[in-house]
């Protein structure tokens, strides 16, 4: 998902990871980054300015921050559906009114939804902190995973610059429960980019070409004039775009061989299509993001 511009942004709330304090943990546990994400912020890369990824007059500092909150609650919304998804799972019952299906058809759908549902949200999740990492770098995106991990968990983050400072609550539950989820392990360091245009498995928001936007491949508008989507529309298409995609893969690794070479046709023409609208690095970044996935789903079926 595309990190959201200021001017999209809603007014911070008292739900928000950014409010003031109010209750924190009986234990006091707190968690130290180099940034607490609440009074202090990193700076877009230099690389994702001269790429576009995020405007120059976006980078100043009170809109860095308006970007993170929003960023911040999409992840955390992502992280607390899976919890009830999980919980649900483990207790066999459907999320949806907390109660076990009856009939042989609804177990049947709610089964399928447990093996889905997971991967589809923790798949979200990863691709929310990949845009993040594209825009704020690779040790700034490990900061704010653990951050969010954090707030999710009801463990309040400090600043190492600040550790001093009055501990930053972490956002609640609906019901303003604190969620006692473990902090994950330390994430090991990443490796840093060495270019510009290294393909990465990521799940790529480019700006569309103005060759293919002159020549109407979004559309146009009741005036005539040729849409120009934004980022998050890009997303939407790209989005669709990948399932395809990750379909067609799919069918190619279970295809008798008579049929394998016209599946293959059709990825390969895909890509090309995409790249006819986003440019080839594009392209290759949206490629290697769907074999991954394809190849995550595949090591999901074996592992069941």
């Amino acid at each position: 998902m595309p990190l959201p511009t200021p001017q999209s942004l809603p007014a911070a709330t008292e739900n928000s990871p950014f409010a003031r304090p109010t209750r924190l943990r009986g234990d006091g546990l707190t968690l130290l980054l180099r940034w607490d994400f609440s009074t202090t912020f990193p700076s877009p890369t230099e690389e994702a300015i001269e790429a576009g990824r995020i405007q120059r007059e976006e980078a100043e500092p009170e809109n860095v921050k308006s970007i993170h909150e929003e960023h911040a609650r999409e992840m955390l919304a992502t992280l607390n559906d899976l919890e009830a998804v999980l919980d649900a799972r483990r207790r066999g019952v459907d999320p949806r009114n907390n109660k076990a299906p009856m009939l042989a058809e609804a177990r049947e759908r709610l089964r399928k939804f447990f093996e889905t549902e997971p991967v589809r949200l923790e798949r979200n999740y990863q691709n929310l902190l990949g845009v993040y990492e594209e825009v704020f770098g690779d040790e700034a995106a490990g900061a704010f995973d653990k951050a969010v991990r954090a707030w999710h968990a009801g463990v309040a983050v400090v600043a190492e610059s600040k550790s001093g400072q009055t501990p930053q609550t972490p956002p609640t539950t609906e019901t303003g429960r604190q969620r006692p989820v473990p902090l994950p392990p330390p994430t090991p360091a990443r490796p840093q980019r060495n270019s510009p245009h290294r393909v990465t498995a990521r799940l790529p928001v480019p700006r569309p070409l103005a060759s293919a936007i002159a020549a109407g491949h979004f559309g146009q508008e009741e005036s005539g004039k040729p849409v120009r989507p934004g980022p998050r529309e890009v997303r939407e298409i790209t989005l669709q775009h990948a399932d395809n995609l990750v379909e067609l893969l799919d069918a190619i690794a279970i295809a008798p061989a008579d049929r394998k070479e016209n599946l293959r046709t059709r990825f390969d023409a895909g890509i090309a299509a995409y790249a006819e609208d986003f440019g080839p690095h594009a392209a290759q970044q949206l490629e290697a993001y769907v074999r991954r996935q394809a190849a995550q789903d595949a090591g999901s079926r074996r592992g069941r």
